[in-house]
């Protein structure tokens, strides 16, 4: 006598199927609130630990902030001299190593930390002497430029937070206190400036997540303006900063919310 082994008919492997299919659609999303939670936890560590080296940098250097770049933008990753940056008093261009994870080494010998773990660095490239050539990390320096000027005074290529300071007039009315100032770059950033300048230290950022959007599971583009090269979406985004006290903060909000959290007098 053959015995016949029962299997599943048709119907109810597609079943199956489907009940697998709604519980990933209502798990996935979970997860990956999850997954991004924890990687906020780390990128505010991380930034909270280069505040403490800006800090450290700034009682061995007579109370004073470093003149750095914002990004890598401005900088020559085969020679790690800086290049395009605002000309004048301070001399800016074909310095070496004007960004963060070069001025800061002495005090942070992990590599890692420059890392977001939602944006990711890029490789790290060292010279000769063992140190990086290029601003590889995922965070950017309070630093927007030199001097005054609304409208006016770009350096030959700026960064978004020379550009959100010199169209402060046009980008929105609440940015009026920025224009009482002839749109002056050492009165919001602290690049360059000594210790004493700076009267709220609970809101002088020294450095930031370098995105507007991937906190928010959204694009750069989707949460910028048109008139700044953005998709019109005006969505909902997301960065973290560490202040000149050391503290470190997450915030979210639309694009000029954001930028006003970069803008504020020092």
């Amino acid at each position: 006598m053959v015995r016949r082994t029962k299997g599943f008919t048709l119907i109810e492997l597609l079943v199956v199927i489907a009940i697998i299919a709604i519980l990933a659609a209502i798990l996935f999303p979970v997860f990956a609130r999850a997954r991004e939670a924890a990687r906020k936890t780390t990128c505010l560590s991380n930034l909270k630990q280069i505040g403490t080296a800006s800090a450290m940098y700034v009682q061995d250097f007579d109370e004073t902030y470093p003149w750095l770049m914002q990004d890598g933008r401005n900088n020559d990753d085969a020679t790690g001299l800086s290049r395009n940056m605002a000309s004048g008093a301070v001399q800016l261009n074909g310095v070496r190593g004007l960004f963060m994870e070069y001025a800061f080494n002495p005090y942070v010998k992990n590599y890692g930390l420059w890392g977001c773990p939602t944006l990711r660095p890029d490789p790290v490239v060292l010279g000769t002497d063992n140190l990086p050539l290029n601003e590889y990390g995922s965070y950017g320096y309070a630093y927007g430029g030199v001097g005054r000027g609304c409208l006016t005074g770009f350096s030959p290529r700026p960064t978004p937070l020379e550009l959100f300071l010199r169209y402060a007039p046009v980008l929105d009315p609440r940015f009026s206190y920025v224009t009482a100032t002839g749109c002056d770059a050492q009165s919001f950033f602290i690049a360059g400036q000594p210790m004493a300048r700076i009267s709220t230290p609970t809101d002088a950022i020294v450095a930031f997540c370098n995105s507007y959007g991937a906190h928010a599971a959204v694009t750069d583009a989707d949460v910028i303006p048109t008139a700044f090269g953005g998709t019109g979406l005006n969505a909902t985004g997301a960065t973290l900063a560490v202040m000149s006290d050391g503290h470190a903060k997450y915030k979210t909000g639309g694009f000029v919310d954001l930028v006003r959290m970069m803008l504020v007098p020092l």
